[in-house]
């Protein structure tokens, strides 16, 4: 039987010890340059061997928010952008979402473009979560409640485990159930990942997760998706609402009439595709269930 290297194998007296995401960054300081930029950490993947006891590392960031500046700045010309970063074992991939998904265009710095560059996770005491009561009782003590998550190949001696807050999070003691939803998170794939063979930027999936136990996780992963999803929805009411939307919903006529509309309009320079391709946007679109192994850690005592 292989021996997970994500995993800490500690004997029951000796406490567990988990990632305290608030204080754990990667951080560069550029070539030339006196200032050092320390991003903090919202995920960490390692891509793991159980054989070999091989591991390779993946810490994404936060997200934030910038732009490209020309000289002199502009805001009209270089609006701003979101921004997230994946620091890799050799190198940092460099992610943009602008308003459109007319922009596939990920980038990668290999560390020689820093003057120097590197990670700091700090790991504190923990408590492991091992029944609805102990979540219950994490969540109304208002603790900080970490996540570690595996999945794994058909082999079962290869696969990644990601490590992540839980941001959301609910226990019910008298119907023995706990949920968390949280994330964003990176994924990727367990049957074709092994360490020493780096991951691209396209190899990595964006998801948030929600799950009822320790055995499977519902992955909703971002895909690109047409600005008009869901143009037809009612949209949520909740109890005391009038029931009506602000902005009401498109019937599927008015859907349809749009789309000829879009279809038939001109486009110079654009194929039907890049046409298409602009009226789309990145959104959590697809539903993926996943059998996984999940451990919780409330950090403290």
């Amino acid at each position: 039987m292989y021996r997970d290297p994500t995993i800490v194998y500690r004997h029951h007296s000796v406490p567990h010890e988990a990632i305290d995401f608030a204080r754990s960054f990667f951080w560069y300081r550029p070539d030339n340059k006196t200032f050092t930029v320390r991003i903090q950490i919202e995920c960490r993947l390692t891509v793991f061997d159980g054989n070999s006891g091989a591991t390779d590392e993946y810490l994404l960031s936060v997200r934030t928010q910038t732009g490209l500046r020309g000289n002199p700045p502009s805001d009209t010309v270089d609006p701003g952008y979101d921004f997230w970063m994946i620091m890799a074992p050799e190198q940092i991939h460099i992610r943009r979402n602008h308003a459109s998904m007319y922009n596939n265009n990920p980038s990668v710095a290999p560390f020689e473009a820093f003057a120097d560059t590197g990670r700091h996770l700090t790991r504190v005491a923990a408590d492991r979560l091992e029944t609805v009561t102990d979540v219950s009782r994490a969540v109304r003590a208002f603790r900080p409640i970490v996540a570690r998550t595996r999945f794994t190949s058909a082999h079962s001696c290869r696969g990644y485990a990601i490590e992540y807050p839980v941001k959301w999070a609910d226990g019910d003691e008298h119907d023995d159930l706990f949920r968390v939803e949280t994330g964003p998170v990176l994924l990727t794939d367990a049957e074709r990942s092994r360490p020493g063979e780096p991951l691209a930027a396209d190899d990595f999936d964006w998801a948030y997760l929600d799950y009822h136990g320790f055995d499977q996780v519902r992955c909703f992963l971002e895909r690109p998706t047409s600005v008009l999803s869901g143009a037809t929805a009612a949209g949520t009411v909740h109890e005391g609402q009038s029931g009506t939307r602000r902005n009401p919903a498109l019937s599927t006529d008015d859907l349809t009439a749009i789309r000829k509309t879009i279809d038939a309009a001109p486009a110079p320079g654009i194929d039907d595709g890049g046409l298409h391709q602009l009226l789309h946007t990145n959104h959590y679109s697809e539903v993926d269930h996943r059998p996984a192994a999940t451990e919780l850690f409330a950090l403290g005592h």
